[in-house]
């Protein structure tokens, strides 16, 4: 089922995450793809450095014989210094753009709230709609601007490692990358368990807000029908699910 109001159309899933309707809707608030690529392309380049600097420590130790080969030492903190100072303009440049798809979500959902009919309002709580608007719209920012660019500058750090690796001593690396699909596999089990639970968790997050926004609003309703201890186990409960 899909509705549009204000613009932003949005498609009712059945509650697993799908990555090609998440995208549509990304795309629908015309974000700047020119800071995520150049933030991406700047954090590839920070983790070559920072893949460089161990390789050119070990050129530092083997080297010494009594005395530090200066030249060696100013490159190596060099490297470091310049892949530190790289690494957080990248970080910038991709909270710069995942803020900016932040806010333009936001405004896009918020005029879509304001033109939802009132029956609307009537089956769904307050709370959770506020929850909706600023808790959920923050996940978007976290995935676009931190786990997606990390996944790619890990996948890079594990192939340049790799590459290391078996420059060194590609008999011990073979050894270890035995049990790489064994990893993988538990890595695999574990991301899917927990996609489940952040899926529940921001449904429950959205609940206890609802529920605390509605019972806070009518306070004096609770107190003068004696129900403090009743809306308190319920509370507990959210806390508890949550």
């Amino acid at each position: 089922m899909n509705e549009r109001h204000g613009g932003l159309r949005v498609e009712k899933g059945h509650g697993r995450f799908n990555f090609r309707s998440f995208f549509k809707l990304i795309n629908q608030v015309h974000p700047k793809y020119w800071q995520f690529i150049l933030g991406i392309i700047i954090g590839l380049v920070a983790t070559g450095i920072n893949l460089w600097v161990p390789k050119m420590a070990q050129k530092l130790i083997n080297s010494y014989n009594g005395h530090l080969d200066k030249e060696l030492v100013i490159i190596t903190i060099g490297l470091f210094i310049a892949g530190t100072i790289i690494s957080a303009f990248s970080g910038l440049i991709l909270g710069v753009f995942g803020e900016n798809v932040v806010a333009n979500l936001r405004r896009e959902l918020w005029e879509k709230l304001l033109k939802l009919p009132v029956r609307y309002f009537d089956r769904t709580k307050t709370g959770e709609i506020a929850s909706r608007l600023s808790n959920d719209t923050s996940q978007v920012k976290n995935l676009l601007a931190n786990t997606v660019p990390n996944t790619l500058t890990s996948l890079l750090q594990f192939v340049g490692a790799l590459v290391i690796m078996i420059a060194m001593d590609w008999k011990m690396t073979a050894i270890i990358f035995i049990t790489v699909p064994i990893v993988f596999v538990a890595v695999m089990l574990v991301m899917k368990i927990a996609g489940r639970i952040g899926w529940k968790r921001q449904d429950e997050l959205a609940n206890l807000a609802g529920d605390s926004t509605n019972i806070l609003s009518e306070i004096r309703l609770v107190k003068s029908s004696n129900s403090e201890k009743k809306e308190f186990v319920t509370g507990k409960q959210r806390i508890n699910n949550l």
